[in-house]
């Protein structure tokens, strides 16, 4: 065994009326969550949700402010020095697919990555998860965190349709293919059909090498 958290697929998307929120936190004793998400917009409705559901919410101005939280909450800001996260007793990211991989590595205990759009079931999950020391990933996202074998990146220039881009930018905030279909108007489908064309011009297997890729050939910024 090698010690990583369980992953546990965050639950499918539901509203937050239909949450059953109030019967189970009663028993519960909520974590403790630092803030530190770049846009203060996203911070406040981050924080508004949490404080709803009975987490106590700490803002926090950088990685190194020495006040104790349970869980870290980030965004993709984080990722130009995810070194600063080492003292983390547990990660939720919120943003690009490219943290699956990374918390595995970063957090000392658990971890959840999920998309800009997560709703507050899948936040409140993630946060739960984290604090308890598991690995809480959107279902689309469960069985990225191993390590992709050596790709077989192709040589020169790799041309993608506009469309492509579109897809690959979608695939880098963490949308799965069913909000990915929703977000451009088209059907899912029709999306699946442009990540393994994607894929094949990448040289690459999966959406954490796909983005990566993107990433180094400037095809897609975060």
């Amino acid at each position: 065994m090698t010690g990583r958290p369980a992953l546990v697929p965050a639950p499918a998307p539901a509203s937050p009326a239909g949450l059953a929120w109030g019967m189970t936190t009663s028993a519960l004793t909520l974590p403790t969550v630092r803030l530190l998400v770049h846009s203060a917009v996203a911070g406040a409705g981050l924080a508004a949700v949490l404080t709803s559901a009975g987490f106590g919410v700490q803002a926090a101005a950088t990685a190194t402010d020495e006040s104790w939280a349970d869980v870290w909450l980030i965004d993709d800001a984080s990722l130009a020095d995810p070194e600063a996260l080492a003292e983390a007793p547990a990660l939720v990211s919120v943003g690009s697919v490219a943290w699956v991989s990374l918390l595995s590595e970063l957090s000392a205990g658990g971890y959840a990555a999920l998309p800009t759009d997560a709703t507050p079931a899948e936040l409140f999950a993630g946060v739960l998860g984290a604090a308890a020391g598991l690995a809480v990933l959107p279902p689309a996202q469960v069985g990225l965190t191993e390590p992709d074998e050596e790709e077989d990146f192709p040589e020169g220039d790799v041309a993608l349709t506009p469309r492509e881009r579109d897809v690959l930018g979608l695939l880098a905030e963490g949308l799965s293919n069913k909000r990915a279909a929703r977000e451009l108007g088209v059907s899912e489908s029709t999306v699946k059909f442009h990540v393994q064309a994607i894929y094949s011009k990448l040289g690459v297997q999966s959406r954490t090498a796909a983005v990566t890729r993107g990433l180094q050939l400037g095809l897609v910024s975060i």
